[in-house]
């Protein structure tokens, strides 16, 4: 199984360096050259505010698009929200740290 195939639950491999893009300074390349640079607390901070309001809205309760498979999409609903905490609560440990690059 390649990088590209590996679950997300799965633990990263240890010592694995990202580097910088690297691209033309035009289009897709240059906006994530740009976002490169954005300091990593406000990259957390910002990934924080939003797992933040998809819980919010989470907690206001969702429609099912059909009642026939409601048990289907309550799953998935549920799944969706503890994924959210679980991410909200590993953000938070990660931004406790001060961490240098």
């Amino acid at each position: 199984m390649n990088r590209s195939q590996r679950r997300l639950d799965e633990e990263p491999e240890p010592g694995l360096l990202v580097a910088p893009l690297s691209g033309p300074s035009y289009g897709p390349f240059n906006a994530a050259r740009q976002r490169w640079r954005k300091p990593l607390p406000a990259i957390i901070a910002d990934a924080i505010v939003n797992c933040e309001a998809v819980l919010a809205r989470l907690q206001r309760g969702m429609h099912v698009p059909d009642i026939e498979n409601r048990p289907r999409y309550e799953r998935i609903f549920k799944q969706l929200s503890q994924r959210t905490r679980d991410q909200l609560a590993a953000l938070q440990a990660f931004s406790e740290v001060e961490w240098r690059e």
